[in-house]
């Protein structure tokens, strides 16, 4: 991405978030700066330890699992720069559309460590998929953990979060259906989007086309790259899905220490991974807005509204908002280290 459209939409990511805090703020008299603050200095610091654990978990482990692909194909590198590439993906795709940034970015970084272009692009398809199959396992223990949390759900927020079942869904089953239908998606995706473009609906024909063949390549090639480390994928797999309940467990947590009970830690659980799947439907940086919208009104169903404010903004805060801010800082470090490095090498 050019460091202008990537400065931009950094300015947009925070022009929606602030007005997201200031639209959530609005919505109770009884909230304010002041009162979450002294909820936050009150809370129980063993609760708000675990918290922090988990936000610092989520970039942790999908560092981890990039580092695992790397080495299980024969490039070497450290904890450090598996994190610098999760750092970068996480940030980015955060304050860009349908998280679009990330991965480019990520991949940026890769290659300064001397990692192929192409085996990048293979190694960053084949995460995806694995993390998109993880959000959907992630999705489905929350019909197990505690299914009545739906019902607690506005109509308009059920609406969110079947739209965000059938996305991933869908999107796990193109991935699949690619290993063996790879040829023939590319020439139905080249048919819809002419159809499309003949109708006036899409205005960009050949960029659209040149997407998703790359897009089906990429994976076709990745899965010639994994072919016969079933394992090594499933581990991956895993990673992935201790990665999103790392997510899912700092508004639980924050439950907790904000002096909720033991005994409805999983309805709260379940409330988060409802809102992470159906902030997945809407291609807006980072949930914003949405992720906000849908946990306010989970959680009004099991506490009072200023109660619910109180622990979504103060949860959103430490598993969305430090943690871009995180890894914000981890970027800047890999950033300046490498063109120090790079530099030094030129000489």
């Amino acid at each position: 991405m050019k460091k202008s459209k990537q400065f931009l939409w950094a300015l947009v990511a925070m022009l929606i978030a602030l007005l997201t805090i200031v639209a959530m703020l609005s919505t109770s008299r009884d909230l304010s700066w002041s009162d979450l603050m002294a909820a936050l200095a009150s809370s129980k610091k063993g609760w708000l330890f675990l918290a922090i654990v988990c936000v610092a978990g989520y970039v942790f482990f999908e560092g981890l699992a990039l580092m695992y692909l790397l080495r299980k194909n024969s490039y070497t590198t450290t904890i450090w720069q598996g994190v610098t590439y999760a750092a970068a993906d996480i940030y980015c795709a955060s304050i860009t559309p349908s998280a679009s940034g990330g991965q480019p970015v990520c991949g940026w970084f890769m290659h300064r460590d001397g990692i192929p272009g192409g085996f990048m692009s293979a190694i960053l398809m084949m995460y995806l998929v694995t993390h998109a199959l993880a959000a959907l396992f992630t999705g489905l223990t929350g019909l197990f953990i505690d299914p009545s949390v739906f019902r607690g759900f506005s109509l308009f927020a059920k609406f969110l979060i079947i739209l965000g079942y059938l996305a991933v869904l869908a999107l796990s089953i193109f991935f699949i259906l690619c290993l063996k239908l790879g040829n023939q998606f590319k020439k139905l995706s080249v048919k819809i989007i002419n159809g499309l473009a003949k109708k006036n609906w899409v205005k960009r024909r050949e960029y659209w086309i040149d997407r998703f063949d790359k897009l089906i390549s990429d994976y076709m090639t990745s899965c010639s790259v994994m072919k016969g480390q079933f394992l090594a994928l499933l581990a991956v797999f895993g990673l992935n899905v201790v990665q999103r309940f790392c997510q899912m467990l700092v508004c639980p947590l924050m439950y907790m220490a904000t002096g909720g009970t033991l005994s409805h830690f999983g309805t709260v659980l379940t409330t988060q991974i409802f809102t992470m799947i159906g902030s997945l439907c809407v291609p807006i940086p980072g949930g914003m807005g949405v992720s906000d919208y849908l946990l306010y009104n989970g959680l009004s169903a099991l506490m009072d509204s200023t109660g619910a404010l109180q622990l979504e903004l103060l949860s959103r805060s430490f598993s969305f908002y430090l943690c871009v801010l995180g890894c914000l800082v981890i970027v800047i470090v890999g950033y300046l280290f490498r063109r120090k490095q790079y530099a030094t090498l030129r000489r």
